[in-house]
């Protein structure tokens, strides 16, 4: 998985989630909930501080492996 594919991933699980989850991780992330928006309708790239705060939000870890040939 490359960088576009896990934005792409997040933003689909962000997506997913139940009303109130994106305001409460604009607010977690101390950013206007506008930037969540962004994230996830308009294109705009997730920034790599944000990323760890989102998995553990969605409650994921990222976990590195070889990349089979």
């Amino acid at each position: 998985m490359n960088w576009e594919q896990l934005q792409e991933e997040l933003i689909r699980r962000i997506r997913e989630q139940p009303r109130g989850f994106q305001t409460n991780l604009a607010k977690r992330l101390n950013i206007a909930p506008a930037s969540i928006a962004r994230y996830t309708t308009q294109g705009y790239g997730i920034p790599s501080a944000h990323i760890t705060p989102i998995l553990e939000e969605l409650g994921l870890e990222l976990t590195l492996q070889h990349k089979e040939n």
